[in-house]
């Protein structure tokens, strides 16, 4: 499955490099031996044009029609021609912010840099992610984990190639929400919990008997990307969170849903509830 990158500009010089010299813009040793260095995921650069009636829809079905089903994961490049896409779309796409070219700058070598800082930040991030006692943290439901961590997990994944280093700073955050891993203290079972400051506990569990509900209305796009994708990266989203409290209390208070509704939880001992918040 190959990894999609997708500039997103009103430049016309932008434009007309990134269409005529796609493979080339990505450095020969990336592209050697099959892409090893980035575990045989084959990028593929495409293009995006700005236009005065442009919207963050118009780009959504733009990147489906590039084949987004069949991608690996999806790296966005944006000089902000189209406002806040690092707002509206950072928690799903690995979206990342470039200053386009001056007049008379070479644009191919802006491109090509930029687009290497973009692919070696990604590149941590999804070793992070296919480690499976890690993927569980980035894969929290968002609006639901009540932490520091998880507002402090979004500045450092959204626009991650401009973080002084990236490297370190999403380890150490790691780090910080594995401190948060524990059994419950009233149970006999030994599995261990992520738990917020509510006093929520998260497990991501192996079930699939349950599923994300995708009808629009009320979902949107989304609600159904926030169930594929987290910060670039593609997963499979048919499992979900068990979430619940110590000693099985009911799950009483309004909880945010996918598409920002507040539901109850009403008396339920647990929610099962989706990577993006649907439960």
């Amino acid at each position: 499955m190959p990894l999609l990158v997708v500039v997103v500009t009103a430049h016309a010089g932008v434009i007309d490099t990134v269409t005529k010299r796609r493979a080339e813009l990505i450095p020969a040793d990336m592209r050697a031996q099959n892409f090893a260095k980035l575990g045989g995921e084959e990028v593929e650069v495409s293009s995006y044009r700005v236009e005065a009636q442009s919207t963050v829809g118009h780009l959504l079905a733009h990147i489906e029609a590039l084949g987004r089903s069949t991608t690996s994961g999806v790296i966005i490049l944006t000089d902000d021609q189209l406002p806040e896409l690092v707002k509206s779309l950072g928690d799903i796409f690995s979206v990342n912010r470039f200053t386009p070219p001056a007049d008379g700058k070479r644009i191919g070598n802006l491109i090509s840099a930029t687009l290497v800082k973009a692919l070696r930040a990604y590149r941590y991030f999804n070793k992070r992610f296919n480690d499976l006692k890690y993927q569980q943290i980035l894969r929290l439901p968002l609006r639901n984990f009540s932490a520091q961590e998880v507002a402090d997990m979004r500045t450092a994944c959204r626009d991650m190639l401009n973080r002084e280093n990236y490297g370190l700073e999403l380890d150490q955050l790691l780090a910080r929400f594995r401190q948060r891993q524990r059994p419950k203290m009233a149970s006999a079972y030994p599995t261990v919990y992520f738990v917020d400051d509510d006093g929520k506990h998260f497990s991501l569990g192996p079930e699939r008997h349950a599923r994300a509900d995708t009808a629009k209305p009320p979902h949107n796009d989304f609600c159904v990307l926030g169930n594929a994708f987290r910060f670039g990266r593609r997963f499979d989203g048919t499992n979900h969170f068990n979430v619940s409290r110590d000693r099985d209390a009911p799950m009483a208070g309004n909880y945010s849903d996918c598409h920002n509704a507040q539901r109850s939880g009403r008396d339920a001992r647990h929610l099962n509830m989706f990577s993006n918040d649907f439960f």
